[in-house]
């Protein structure tokens, strides 16, 4: 699909207003990878953090599960379902040997598009589960189904197993059989599987900016664009109206206003595909406005709530009219600042009075649970680079590092794309950040306080089921 472009000005939206939105994030350390600004279906604002570009794939997490509620939406229409069916009716061969438990037999799959499952949690992170699928059905119940709303993601990616099972196609191309791929989806974009080879319904989806956007435009025409109606009008319609009540529930203001069917709802009479991070395609009907961003805002508590309010104080809030008069200085301001965003790198300042004593020695680390044995920093000050020797159980794994900007490479053990950044952040400590920009996204730290002649690390990973090796604080010293 071509997408129209246009001036800010031209759709009612002030220039001044985006870079706002953008400024503001920045400023709060918000560290966004991209976002497009849709009025009127123009394109009037887009900007991608380097590497990452329009055509870059973005791990979009939850945001794959309201792509599985367009597929369960399409395959009731082919007459393969009915959304009162009982979930356990489709997976017999998935049921406990002692029998199907009660509240699991009640459960129908329109009770899973509401995420009113029979579960408090995701299944499949119990300790020792490789059948993600079995998990759901096999883990004990706690309660009713259809009655409350409880997120739970192996709900999501049991229904995508289903339409897997019904369709004899991936999600992905059960969908791209219904449009997607008429309507120009990426065609490299594709769903992370589970250890059974099973897309990953719940959060496996790794597509473009653009892609997600595409999806949203879907939805907001009622499963129709340009015309023609890809995905069943009456379902589409429901799946962005309310069907469950989250405010009791949910921990962030945006997440109180409810649900459909695996789609969030927002302030303003908006809904929202959400995705753990900050991947949101938003929708305000009032207004005719998408947004759509990729972040990473893992680890930071409210991280989500602030691009919310970013958007609502800075960009929504300036809308008063369908178009303005053209402000060729603050539309050319805005095109630059979007040309020059980069990935962010850690701040602080770079130089210390302690490198001449750390650089190249190495600290032998005290027995600890992410099994480092020997740590060794390099900083070249005529470079401002840096490299980070950890010797562990797997041998020496060697970390590449900017001060105060971003060095690249590919993460040791992992083959993950990764930028990172160190800076001292007081005179004896320095603190490495790691940002992994790949199939899997998220933050690795790695603080290093100097004492003496001891060393103090402190790991912290915000990188979901990966690293974990990386997370934990322990010592050790010079010899």
């Amino acid at each position: 699909m071509i997408f129209e472009t246009a001036s800010p000005e031209s759709t009612g939206i002030p220039s001044y207003a985006v870079k706002n939105f953008l400024t503001r994030l920045e400023k709060q350390q918000l560290p966004l990878h991209s976002a497009i600004i849709m009025r009127h279906g123009k394109i009037c604002a887009e900007t991608y953090y380097a590497p990452y570009n329009k055509d870059s794939l973005h791990r979009m997490f939850s945001i794959t599960k309201s792509f599985v509620s367009m597929a369960i939406g399409c395959l009731a229409e082919d007459g393969k379902l009915k959304l009162d069916d009982k979930i356990v009716d489709y997976f017999p061969e998935k049921q406990p040997e002692s029998g199907t438990y009660k509240y699991t037999a009640m459960l129908t799959i329109r009770d899973m598009l509401k995420m009113k499952t029979c579960h408090t949690k995701t299944t499949y992170k119990n300790p020792g589960v490789t059948d993600w699928v079995g998990s759901f059905f096999t883990t004990k119940p706690t309660h009713v189904p259809g009655t409350v709303f409880s997120y739970d993601t192996s709900s999501t990616h049991v229904l995508g197993a289903l339409v897997e099972k019904l369709s004899g196609m991936t999600i992905l191309d059960y969908l791209r059989s219904k449009g997607l791929d008429e309507l120009g989806f990426s065609k490299d974009a594709h769903i992370l599987t589970d250890p059974q080879g099973i897309e990953m319904g719940g959060s496996g989806m790794c597509a473009s900016s653009r892609d997600i956007l595409l999806m949203m435009m879907l939805i907001k025409g009622d499963g129709a664009l340009n015309g023609r109606q890809y995905f069943p009008k009456d379902y589409v319609k429901a799946a962005k109206s309310l069907q469950s009540d989250t405010y009791g529930k949910q921990g962030t203001f945006e997440e109180m206003q409810g649900y459909g069917y695996q789609i969030w709802l927002t302030r303003n009479g908006g809904y929202v595909l959400f995705g753990m991070g900050g991947q949101l395609a938003l929708y305000v009907p009032d207004k005719d406005i998408f947004m759509i961003t990729t972040a990473d805002a893992q680890g930071r508590q409210g991280g989500v709530q602030l691009i919310y309010d970013a958007f609502w104080d800075e960009i929504y809030s300036a809308i008063d009219s369908d178009s303005l008069p053209e402000n060729k200085k603050a539309h050319d301001e805005l095109i630059k600042y979007c040309e020059s965003r980069t990935v962010m790198n850690i701040t602080g300042s770079s130089t210390s009075s302690l490198e001449c004593d750390i650089t190249d020695k190495i600290y032998i680390c005290d027995e600890n649970a992410c099994g480092v044995k020997s740590i060794q920093l390099n900083i070249d000050k005529t470079t401002h680079t840096g490299h980070l020797s950890i010797k562990n159980n797997d041998g020496i794994q060697v970390i590449d590092f900017g001060m105060c900007t971003n060095e690249y490479g590919i993460f040791p053990g992992y083959d993950l794309e990764y930028a990172a950044s160190a800076a001292w952040r007081m005179e004896d400590y320095l603190l490495i950040k790691i940002q992994i920009i790949d199939s899997a996204v998220g933050n690795l730290y790695i603080g290093l306080s100097f004492k003496d002649s001891y060393l103090t690390v402190m790991m912290r990973k915000t990188v979901e089921d990966l690293f974990n090796e990386y997370d934990g604080i322990f010592s050790g010293r010079t010899m």
